[in-house]
């Protein structure tokens, strides 16, 4: 029997108790996650932290939401930014981010589903539904690509920089809704009777 993936939330950034905002802060300044986002710590204050995040979400230069996890415990975040056009005109394209900021919930499937809800969001729920999502991961970093892969994008190329291979890929809205239509599909006929075996069975 196959485990279940763990179920996430998403939940926005503007929403999030002050309790939350000191967690999400405390994974901008850990150096082992900003290695892997090839990014520096942050040193800014949780209170001016939490006000530049609040602008960019209120200015529409960013979507942010905190990933939760089955308890309702803030683990990560999930962000589209670099809309393009950018504000205020109406974005059909962004680049997207996501972070689980537990070591030990790495690799457990929750930054799949983190992924996942918010291709949701971005392409179904969205007031304007985006037409293309795109990403940047390092190209040692298979896991993260295996997860992304799985989730429906797309490889579209690489580049070479400072020693180090980034791995570019993107996913559109068309491919995204035949994936959703391809997955129900199959659901139905999972769920479906076998019309060859015998009445009461």
């Amino acid at each position: 029997m196959t485990d279940l993936p763990p179920p996430v939330t998403l939940k926005a950034l503007l929403d999030l108790t002050p309790a939350e905002w000191r967690t999400l802060h405390s994974f901008f300044r850990s150096r082992e996650l900003a290695d892997w986002n090839d990014a520096k710590p942050i040193r800014m204050p949780e209170w001016l932290f939490r006000r530049v995040m609040q602008d960019e979400e209120r200015t529409g230069e960013r979507h942010g939401f905190g990933v939760m996890d089955e308890q309702g415990r803030l683990i990560g975040s999930a962000e589209l930014y670099d809309l393009r056009p950018p504000p205020p005109l109406t974005a059909t394209v962004a680049t997207l981010g996501v972070m689980i900021g537990l070591p030990e919930l790495w690799g457990r499937g929750y930054g799949r589903q983190a992924v996942q809800a918010l291709l949701r969001w971005a392409f179904q729920e969205r007031d304007f539904p985006l037409s293309r999502i795109r990403l940047t991961t390092f190209g040692h970093n298979r896991r993260a690509q295996r997860a992304f892969l799985a989730c429906g994008f797309r490889e579209v190329g690489r580049s070479e920089r400072q020693g180090r291979t980034d791995v570019h890929m993107e996913l559109t809205r068309s491919e995204w809704l035949a994936l959703q239509a391809d997955a129900l599909q199959t659901d139905a006929l999972q769920e479906s009777p076998d019309p060859s075996a015998p009445e009461g069975e």
